[in-house]
């Protein structure tokens, strides 16, 4: 067993993947010890085009994107299109458990180096591979960015005003969720391993992964109720921003106190739960008199300890304000050559006293001399040649 404080320090992983979600994946595993050797071509994982840059100045090595999800990672140039290439990555395999990529499914084989090509050097590699739509079915070769994956699984349906259009969630939630299915499968193949000594080929499907976040609007529609129809959240305007309010019929007597309205103890609409949703619009009224005046997050904090439902919208500096997250130590400050210091997120999760290895993204190719030399025993002449045939 590895010592706590290394938990995949005996795993080398071959990280082929560009973009978001195969990053994210050995983002983790790197972070947990894993030694991530991050394949990129001459040109760079595409992620480094990605804004926003730091100080909105365009560059390979300011993209909060990349740097964000290559933490703890080492760079190597080597372009798979040439034979060459190909070759000396062939060579790398032996040395790692797990191989991430994400190409669009085939390429891998033009290249050599799909599953079954590779295992013939190492019979018991996790192959991970994390597309869209996966290896099989009429999609498979079809592109799916974030939008489309969010739209295809479903995700947008139910989001939205009602007589709107269907909202496109912020961000890359379905990247990142099909990142945290990819790091979750290669877990339980390590454990696998651990038990059998057997290898084997992952499938991630970010379709797949994405329609598991929309299950609630699955449920309703499997379950014989309705369609999941978009419904108008309920948000209420404070001094300083916004939030949403939900009160319990245990703690409704103490909210009206607290907000001097002892009146609406009786009022025929707001008698119980089942009531107060039926008159959302007017309870908002009453809850947008009251909070005219006051402070999101002291609100927040008063009405939790009534034991009620409610949750402020934060902005950014809200969220790196929040005593929660520093308490927990969730920001981290990571130094690196070009930007400087940044905080950047942490753990996603904690496991006991393991600590979250947090070191800064690589170069494009810092690592390349050093990897190649080290791994697999090339000398100086040998690599200037490959530099000059546009190999590394």
């Amino acid at each position: 067993m590895p010592e706590l404080d290394n938990i995949l320090s005996d795993i080398t992983v071959l990280d082929l993947s560009q973009g978001i979600s195969g990053p994210y994946c050995t983002k983790i595993l790197a972070s947990l010890g894993a030694r991530v050797i991050k394949i990129e071509p001459s040109s760079g994982d595409y992620a480094r085009q990605l804004g926003p840059f730091h100080r909105d100045q365009p560059h390979p090595e300011k993209s909060g994107v990349f740097l964000y999800l290559n933490t703890g990672k080492e760079s190597v140039t080597l372009n798979l299109d040439t034979p060459s290439g190909a070759a000396l990555f062939k060579r790398l395999v032996p040395t790692a458990q797990v191989l991430v990529e994400s190409a669009p499914p085939d390429t891998m084989a033009q290249w050599g180096l799909s599953y079954p090509q590779l295992t013939a050097l190492r019979p018991d590699l996790i192959y991970c591979s994390v597309t869209p739509f996966g290896q099989t079915g009429p999609y498979r070769h079809y592109k799916g960015p974030e939008i489309v994956i969010q739209a295809i699984s479903a995700l947008l349906y139910p989001i939205g005003l009602p007589e709107r259009e269907p909202m496109k969630i912020g961000g890359t939630p379905a990247l990142m969720t099909g990142g945290i299915s990819a790091f979750s499968a290669i877990m339980l193949a390590l454990h696998h391993y651990d038990e059998t000594g057997e290898g084997q080929h992952i499938d991630v499907s970010l379709l797949e992964s994405t329609s598991v976040s929309q299950i609630h609007a699955s449920i309703y529609a499997q379950f014989g109720n309705s369609d999941p129809m978009r419904r108008a959240s309920i948000l209420s305007r404070t001094k300083d921003g916004w939030m949403n309010v939900g009160i319990q019929d245990s703690s409704w007597v103490e909210f009206c106190h607290l907000i001097k309205r002892p009146e609406l103890l009786k009022d025929e609409r707001f008698i119980d739960m089942a009531a107060r949703r039926r008159n959302s619009t007017g309870l908002n009224e009453v809850l947008n008199q009251w909070l005219a005046d006051q402070e999101k997050v002291p609100v927040y904090h008063q009405l939790q300890a009534m034991r009620s439902i409610a949750g402020p919208v934060l902005d950014m500096a809200d969220l790196f304000e929040s005593e929660q997250y520093r308490v927990r130590d969730f920001w981290q400050t990571v130094d690196h050559p070009i930007t400087g210091p940044l905080e950047y997120p942490g753990a996603l999760f904690r496991v006991g006293d393991v600590p979250w290895r947090q070191h800064r993204a690589p170069l494009l190719g810092e690592h390349t001399q050093q990897v190649l030399t080290e791994v697999l025993q090339s000398d100086a002449d040998g690599l200037v040649q490959l530099r000059e045939q546009g190999v590394i």
